[in-house]
C-alpha cells in the first residue's frame, strides 16, 4: 500500500451517500482529512480483528467484503464495494476492530480519513454531523434489517 498526497477532484465525494447533498466547500473540507491510499488487486485494505477507527471511501476499482467463518480459513463473502461506497464507519463511531475484511478485486484507490479527524470536524460543523448522523442511521438500519432477514430465512430452512 502506497500513500499519496497529491488531491485528485473530490467529485467522488459527491457519489457517498453519506455525503448526499453536501456543498462542494463541505466535501473539500472533508477530502483534506484524509489521504488516498492505493491497492492493488488481492491486497487487504483492512482486515476483519485488526483495530478500526478510520473511514473508508472508495474513489475508484472495486473490493470485496467477507466474514471470517466457523473453520479456519473459512470465509463467508457479504458485499460487492465500488466508486463511493464506505466502509469502517462503524469502528469510527464504536472504537471497535473492523467486524470483516474487505480485500481489493481489482487496482483501487481509497480515501482514508482518520477517525479522530472526522470525528472534530464534525464537531465543529454540527449541521453536517446531523446530516451524516441521519444517514449513518439510515444505513446502519438497513444493514440490520437485511441482516434479520437473512437469520430469519436460515431459521426456516
Amino acid at each position: 500500500m502506497a500513500a499519496r498526497k497529491e488531491a485528485p477532484v473530490t467529485d467522488f465525494l459527491k457519489e457517498v451517500s453519506l455525503f448526499d447533498g453536501m456543498p462542494d466547500k463541505t466535501l473539500s473540507q472533508i477530502f483534506k482529512l484524509g489521504k488516498v491510499h492505493e491497492y492493488k488487486a488481492g491486497e487487504a485494505i483492512i482486515e476483519e480483528g485488526q483495530p478500526g477507527g478510520n473511514l473508508h471511501i472508495m474513489i475508484n476499482g472495486r473490493a470485496e467484503v467477507s466474514k471470517s467463518g466457523k473453520q479456519p480459513g473459512d470465509k463467508k463473502y457479504l458485499a460487492d464495494l465500488s466508486r463511493g461506497s464506505i466502509f469502517g464507519e462503524m469502528s469510527v463511531f464504536d472504537n471497535a476492530p473492523y467486524s470483516a475484511t474487505v480485500k481489493a478485486r481489482e487496482d483501487c484507490s481509497v480515501h482514508v480519513v482518520k477517525g479522530e479527524d472526522f470525528k472534530k470536524f464534525l464537531k465543529k460543523n454540527p449541521d453536517v454531523a446531523y446530516d451524516v448522523f441521519c444517514t449513518l442511521i439510515s444505513l446502519i438500519s438497513s444493514r440490520l434489517r437485511r441482516t434479520n432477514l437473512a437469520f430469519s430465512l436460515l431459521e426456516f430452512n
